[in-house]
């Protein structure tokens, strides 16, 4: 007699807990128009923040610069928050100009040439290390 009051006293338990449960009202859903409304700002603030990080990268001149045959930019240095030295090599000769708000100025024709040490960390460096890895010519 024990166990079957113990199996009523159960029954009667889960049965308030369902009809408590049934009449609590579901949360309601947000509708589709402000689930589209939460896409469109991300996406709107991802793209933002995608050309904000292009913006950086040439305003740090980040970007790599366009190759000619003709005429290179070997070295540049700043000398101030808009003025530049920069060593560019036009055919076979070496010009010193100075680059800044104002123009372009020309300081020296290099007499002979200026060799410059090889950057290992510059543009590049990373292509060859994973080339020279992926040809297994490389010891680690």
């Amino acid at each position: 007699m024990k166990g079957v009051r113990r199996m009523l006293a159960g029954i009667a338990a889960f049965a308030s807990a369902a009809t408590t449960w049934a009449a609590t009202p579901a949360p309601t859903s947000p509708n589709a128009a402000s689930g589209f409304g939460q896409v469109a700002i991300s996406l709107l603030l991802i793209i933002f923040v995608i050309f904000g990080l292009a913006w950086v990268a040439t305003r740090l001149r980040l970007t790599p610069r366009a190759a000619s045959s003709g005429l290179r930019i070997l070295a540049d240095v700043p000398v101030g928050p808009k003025e530049r030295v920069v060593l560019l090599k036009v055919g076979d000769a070496q010009a010193l100009v100075g680059v800044s708000a104002d123009g372009v100025r020309s300081l020296t024709l290099l007499d002979r040439s200026v060799e410059l040490p090889i950057d290992t960390a510059g543009p590049g460096a990373f292509a060859n290390r994973l080339r020279s890895l992926m040809d297994g010519g490389a010891k680690r």
